[in-house]
């Protein structure tokens, strides 16, 4: 099965072979969930805490007798049902959500996901340069959108070190930038428009094979 790439050159739109190296390879749904659900958790900083009724200050004396006032009976200030009194079932800072990802597991998560896009039709890689001017980035982006059935602003631009200066004009278009060397694949499958430069695709071509 060829995977097709779309091309972007002279504002003009063309297809070629590419990602050979996917061509027979599987997408595992099921192990790309359990790896984007471990990208989210990790992200996840887990510094909400409250005090229990154990660790807030005072209380010490039982607030009125337990008999004979008229009053329901307590024994402490500090109960979560006391203004100033611990907290019940709220956050702690005692779980740890890290989870560990596999080596092995990311690349075949990777290699997943960017099959599901390339089979998509979603995947665009851009051959003209010099992007400084956010017009034409516009114009490039209207370009790619003129091939999709619904425009959308969920795109995601891949892109090298060495490219980002190039890619100046798409700051203001509201497209998300990813760095090859650093990839998220949550974001990959958040987004509905994929774009790779040449550096970028050689690169994540060279690293899935």
């Amino acid at each position: 099965m060829s995977l097709n790439l779309n091309i972007l050159k002279n504002k003009k739109l063309s297809t070629k072979e590419a990602f050979e190296s996917l061509s027979e390879y599987e997408v595992r749904e099921a192990l790309l969930a359990q790896v984007i659900r471990a990208e989210l958790l990790n992200l996840r900083g887990g510094n909400a805490h409250t005090k229990i009724r154990s660790e807030v200050s005072g209380g010490g004396k039982k607030p009125w007798k337990q008999k004979g006032t008229g009053r329901a009976r307590h024994g402490s200030t500090r109960s979560p049902i006391w203004v100033g009194g611990g907290v019940a079932h709220g956050p702690r800072n005692t779980v740890n959500w890290h989870r560990k990802i596999n080596k092995t597991s990311r690349v075949a998560a990777l290699k997943s996901i960017i099959k599901d896009r390339l089979m998509g039709d979603v995947v665009f890689e851009i051959e003209d340069k010099g992007f400084v001017k956010t017009k034409d980035a516009l114009d490039c982006l209207n370009v790619i959108y003129s091939k999709q059935v619904a425009k959308t602003k969920q795109t995601l631009i891949i892109y090298s070190t060495q490219d980002k200066q190039e890619l100046m004009g798409f700051k203001n278009t509201g497209v998300e930038f990813l760095n090859v060397k650093n990839l998220k694949l949550f974001k990959i499958a958040n987004s509905q428009v994929v774009i790779l430069t040449p550096t970028a695709r050689e690169f994540l071509e060279l690293r899935l094979k």
